[in-house]
């Protein structure tokens, strides 16, 4: 063999490494690892029954993109929901004024795809919704609106009465009726499964998690149903009087312990 041959092979066993390397992390899938607050925000308002809880997200091995977060929420009678995310804010930084008050700069991402990387972790508050509260809702509310762009030509809600009595219109009568029978809320023990999606494959274990509501949980939170009536009218009263002035609407929120379910 002579000398070039002896260079050449000697440079190519250097980039023997280096192109392995490179393999390895083309091939190599991304693994993500879920990492929950003990305690998330369960609430029922005009969006529906609502699951927002913080969490930590950590890629290994690859960045990825996740373009689907959902979770599947049963009860223990064997009722099943599944709720997809509805989006989520970022906290950046904190501020503290002279007097000591926190302020939290937060942004906030609609959901459409998230990117984790494998140098960091992502922290974030994300906000679930039922998905067939999403649907119902939406198709019943556009008749709703309907209705009411109609009433609103024709000059038939001239008062603040005129619009309270909206409800009693069979197409709004169908909303409240939707607000009524979709509260999902009971008391017993629920199971929680969350699941992601990506263009790109990976690896995830799922874990099962648990939260219990209690029935004085469930009646506070079925507070929250007459709340949605009184913010249809609420807003229906800003369309028609400019300087109406919106009463504040205190909504009912519980945080239960929510527990990694390992059997």
């Amino acid at each position: 063999m002579d000398a070039m041959n002896w260079v050449s092979l000697i440079g190519a066993a250097a980039w023997t490494p280096q192109i392995v390397t490179w393999v390895y992390w083309f091939l190599a899938k991304p693994k993500i690892s879920l990492y929950l607050h003990t305690e998330p925000e369960i609430g029922y308002t005009t969006f529906g029954p609502i699951f927002n809880i913080n969490l930590t997200l950590l890629s290994e091995k690859r960045d990825i993109t996740l373009n689907k977060f959902s979770i599947r929420i049963k009860h223990e009678s064997g009722a099943s929901y599944t709720f997809a995310w509805a989006g989520l804010s970022e906290s950046l930084s904190e501020i503290q004024d002279p007097l000591g008050s926190t302020s939290i700069i937060k942004k906030t991402y609609l959901p459409t795809v998230i990117r984790v990387l494998h140098t960091g972790i992502a922290q974030a508050f994300v906000r679930f919704q039922h998905e067939q509260f999403k649907a119902k809702y939406k198709e019943n509310l556009k008749v709703a609106l309907d209705k009411f762009q109609l009433l609103k030509i024709s000059g038939k809600l001239r008062t603040e009465k005129d619009i309270e009595d909206l409800t009693s219109e069979k197409e709004f009568a169908e909303v409240v009726k939707l607000f009524n029978s979709e509260f999902i809320w009971r008391e017993g023990k629920y199971t929680v499964v969350f699941d992601f999606q990506s263009p790109n494959k990976f690896n995830y274990k799922k874990s099962e998690y648990i939260f219990k509501l209690s029935q004085d949980d469930i009646d506070e939170l079925k507070k929250n149903i007459d709340n949605t009536k009184l913010s249809l009218i609420q807003t229906a009263k800003r369309d028609i009087f400019k300087n109406y002035k919106s009463e504040e609407i205190t909504w009912v929120w519980k945080y239960p312990e929510l527990q990694k379910n390992d059997k």
